[in-house]
């Protein structure tokens, strides 16, 4: 149950159908690929913070329009 899980939160997180299929594989290959297991994992990290980075500026510049249309809301209820 608990690698059901493992794989749908992969999904969940965007990683790709093929490289889960690829890991998946690695996997009942044995330990013998744990590093290479590991390095897909570390691939499909370094590709969720870049998202994250993107997402983090997208709010930002979000959070900055929100708060001019708040000050121009705020100014003319005066």
């Amino acid at each position: 149950m608990e690698w059901v899980k493992f794989i749908r939160r992969l999904k969940d997180t965007g990683m790709l159908l093929r490289n889960i299929r690829h890991y998946s594989d690695l996997r009942y290959e044995g330990d013998g690929t744990m590093q290479e297991r590991m390095e897909l994992l570390l691939t499909h990290r370094k590709s969720l913070l870049e998202e994250q980075r993107k997402w983090n500026e997208y709010l930002e510049n979000l959070d900055e329009k929100i708060g001019i249309y708040r000050k121009r809301i705020e100014s003319t209820e005066r």
